[in-house]
């Protein structure tokens, strides 16, 4: 029996080769889209569900409330207090190891990166195997470190690297353990480990990610509220308010964290949303769209189910044969699809920053031949009920019309497609004017033709003005203008301090501020509206410590601070004496000496505070160094930059990066969403055009004797079409009343989540309609016209 199903199905393959190919494509196409996003999907879901008791360990997270941002770091040594807390079953520290000098390997010099220190119990929270060596030898004895294999290799050329040195002045660093490579689907990130720092009992260093393993059932709201009360009473016990504390779960950081301290960039809970409708949806329009096509060929196929039936075949037998045709063509739409996945996978894989594959032997392969089958009996049920409810007597004596629900059903499945394909369309748009608005918003700054160049330990910037090393970057043909800073402005800011204003306005705010040099406004790029730039004229405003211990500096504020501290106008905060206590604890009287346009540093996502420049000081280890430069030099100024800073400070691989490429790398994960919206809405608008397709095959069908009847009464061909296309045009302006208040409440939702955002402008709501109408008249009238063209005689012949 199964033998003459297969037959009987190959021969109507055969018999209707349009019919099979348009949905053997758009089944490929839109289970293809899906797999692919759905392998991203399982991917970011991924990370870190590995690790040791993954579900119970969280992180501690800070958010400074002054400074308007959050980070994963916090004290250890506060933490280590609390484990006689019995939620706390364990703690986790890996701490932030300031970059040094660059050592050298066999006369070779390199600096090292992505170094932390551990704790002895990492193991317990993460999974590392250990390839050569010792780690716990590398986390207990000074002076050793345990290398990842990447880096070995790159220091050493080989694996087996235990026992070997590298050195700088007197400085020795043994490698007594090499690991394997950390997996990419984790949060983690370190190239090197090595032995943690002796506890102390100073409080106020956040300088380390810190993670909890807690007892299985613990409330962890209960816990958060517990260890932030006691945390903030030992590290800010004069400043409460200004940090909280939260425990990220391991398994959310990734997609939930979007801090600029992270070990690495993370994704966004909002693409995988995403993703996993749009995964969805594109099954949803291939089924749709079988569902579309097989009805309209029902028709087609009414006297073959009529002689059937005839000749006593039952209704359950011509289900079955139809729903294994509809099984085989989707058995074969997946082999296809992950054909078109394989080709795809490198292009998509660049489009997401991601390396996934597909494992035919996974449980995720399982799934999807699992979905395959259950769409081609889903999608196929309806048509096979549908085509065997024909009556013989009926169709035998030519009656083929049927009642209008199954016409209303298809007009609802067409709808819905075009309400989709509206959605999208809008949501593709908005999303790139969004991220265009964010690349030329003005942030206060400069960014174009500006480079930065990190890690240049503060010593060699801030703590002596170090004119040497600037006048030789200056005289760098092609450097324009050189200038120093203590943050990256497309990061956050990294440091506050407590300030106190003359005027008696506020007393010890907390607020950041920044660290910059000489000529801090052309450095910068920053607009001057009252008063002077810091000048080499003028030595008093770097930094000073006099011989009574009180320190001094001149500082800028910006134009939000100069009115949140009360003064009447910009030039009436010139002069004006401000006290705060730097980070050794000595006053420090700051006078103000100019005031500037306010500056966005990092995403325009998060609420900028009000901040101030202060000449010469910083509590950062690392400096920058910002140059405007020629663009067209940029090469050249590159190697001779590495040049200088290796004959003056021993730099010889600097980590030189262009701000304007910064900025955009802040946005990545929303232009990642863009891209992937706009991909995939392409490819929605074209399986709603198979859908609009199929239903219009079966219209022209069904009213073939009434277009030849108007053909013969003079009809014109354009008017036929137009007549055919003005059903359609009517499910599309049913569609769009649809998809215009949803599309406006979740584009909306999306961008409330920026402080700037562009207005949902009108127009691109006509131009999505306008689009989705022109493609369905398109769709329609290709069919029309045929049908329009034919000779009424073949049609009327019989009547």
């Amino acid at each position: 029996m199964f033998i003459n199903y297969l037959v009987t199905a190959l021969r109507a393959f055969k018999q209707q080769k349009q019919h099979f190919l348009l949905n053997i494509v758009g089944l490929s196409i839109g289970l293809g889209a899906a797999i692919l996003v759905a392998l991203f999907t399982v991917y970011e879901s991924s990370y870190d569900n590995f690790q040791p008791q993954h579900e119970r360990v969280f992180r501690v997270s800070q958010t400074f409330n002054t400074l308007g941002v959050s980070a994963p770091i916090s004290n250890k040594d506060a933490l280590m207090t609390m484990r006689d807390l019995p939620a706390i079953e364990d703690i986790l520290s890996l701490g932030m190891v300031p970059p040094g000098d660059e050592y050298k390997v066999d006369g070779v010099g390199f600096k090292l990166e992505g170094v932390l220190s551990a704790s002895l119990n990492i193991l317990e929270f993460m999974q590392i195997d250990v390839l050569h060596g010792q780690l716990k030898e590398a986390l207990l004895q000074p002076n050793h470190i345990a290398l990842s294999r990447s880096y070995a290799l790159r220091l050493f050329g080989q694996e087996q690297a235990v026992g070997k040195t590298m050195q700088r002045g007197d400085k020795r660093w043994t490698v007594a353990a090499v690991f394997t490579d950390l997996p990419e689907n984790t949060h983690f990130a370190f190239n090197a480990l090595i032995k943690e720092s002796a506890p102390s009992t100073s409080y106020s260093s956040n300088s380390g990610y810190n993670y909890l393993r807690v007892t299985a059932g613990t409330d962890i709201a209960t816990l958060n509220k517990s260890i932030e009360d006691r945390y903030l009473r030992l590290a800010f016990p004069e400043h409460k308010d200004m940090v909280s504390l939260s425990l990220q779960a391991l398994t959310d950081i990734h997609l939930t964290s979007d801090s600029r301290y992270e070990m690495k960039e993370n994704g966004s809970q909002t693409t995988v949303y995403i993703c996993i409708g749009l995964s969805v949806l594109l099954i949803a329009l291939a089924s749709f769209n079988f569902i579309n096509m097989s009805i309209a060929q029902a028709a087609r196929r009414a006297k073959e189910v009529g002689v059937r039936k005839a000749l006593g075949a039952s209704r359950g037998q011509i289900v079955t044969q139809f729903l294994l045709e509809s099984v085989l063509i989707t058995l074969l739409a997946g082999v296809i699809a992950c054909m078109l996945v394989e080709v795809s996978l490198p292009i998509f894989n660049q489009l997401i920053d991601r390396q996934l594959v597909m494992n035919y032997q996974s449980l995720f392969a399982a799934l999807v031949m699992g979905v395959v089958l259950l769409i081609g009996l889903l999608a196929g049920v309806y048509p096979a009920l549908f085509m065997s409810a024909f009556s013989a007597k009926r169709v035998l004596s030519g009656d083929l019309q049927r009642g209008h629900t199954a016409i209303l059903i298809r007009k609802a499945l067409l709808v819905l497609q075009s309400a989709l394909s509206v959605a999208l369309i809008i949501g593709a748009m908005l999303l790139q004017q969004q991220l265009s608005y964010l690349q030329t918003l003005p942030v206060g700054y400069e960014k174009t033709a500006k480079l930065q160049i990190s890690d240049i330990d503060a010593g060699d910037l801030f703590y002596q003005q170090n004119n040497a090393l600037l006048n030789q970057v200056n005289n760098i043909n092609g450097v324009e203008h050189v200038g120093v800073i203590d943050i990256s402005l497309t990061d956050s800011f990294n440091s506050s301090l407590s300030f106190t204003a003359d005027n008696g306005q506020f007393s010890e705010q907390i607020l950041p501020f920044i660290g910059v040099g000489m000529n801090a406004i052309p450095s910068i790029g920053l607009t001057l509206i009252a008063g002077r730039d810091f000048s080499q004229q003028t030595s008093a405003d770097w930094y000073a410590l006099d011989d009574n211990q009180q320190a001094s500096a001149s500082v800028i504020l910006t134009e939000s601070l100069v009115k949140q501290a009360g003064y009447s106008s910009p030039e009436a905060a010139l002069g004006r004496i401000w006290k705060t206590q730097d980070g050794r604890n000595n006053l420090m009287v700051l006078k103000i000496v100019g005031v500037v346009k306010d500056i966005k540093v990092g995403t325009v996502r998060d609420q900028q505070p009000a901040t101030l420049f202060i000449c010469g000081y910083t509590n950062s280890w690392t400096g920058r160094m910002l140059l405007d430069i020629d663009m067209t030099q940029l090469s050249a100024i590159k190697a001779q930059l590495s040049q200088v800073l290796g004959k003056s400070l021993n730099i010889f691989a600097p980590k030189i990066e262009l701000v304007s490429e910064n900025y955009k790398a802040i946005y990545r994960n929303d232009e990642r969403t863009a891209k992937l919206v706009s991909v995939f809405s392409a490819l929605a608008v074209f399986l709603a055009c198979m859908g609009t397709f199929g239903l219009a095959s079966f219209s022209v069908l069904r009213r073939q004797k009434e277009v030849a009847v108007r053909k013969v009464l003079g009809a014109s061909r354009i008017s036929i079409m137009n007549l055919l296309a003005k059903e359609f045009l009517i499910l599309v302006v049913i569609s769009v009343a649809i998809a215009y208040p949803l599309t406006f409440w979740l584009v909306g939702d999306w961008l409330a989540n920026f402080n700037e955002r562009v207005d949902q402008a009108f127009w691109v709501y006509g131009m999505a309609a306008l689009v989705v109408a022109v493609i369905t008249w398109l769709t329609v009238a290709t069919i029309a016209f045929k049908a329009a063209s034919a000779r009424p005689s073949l049609t009327l012949r019989y009547e």
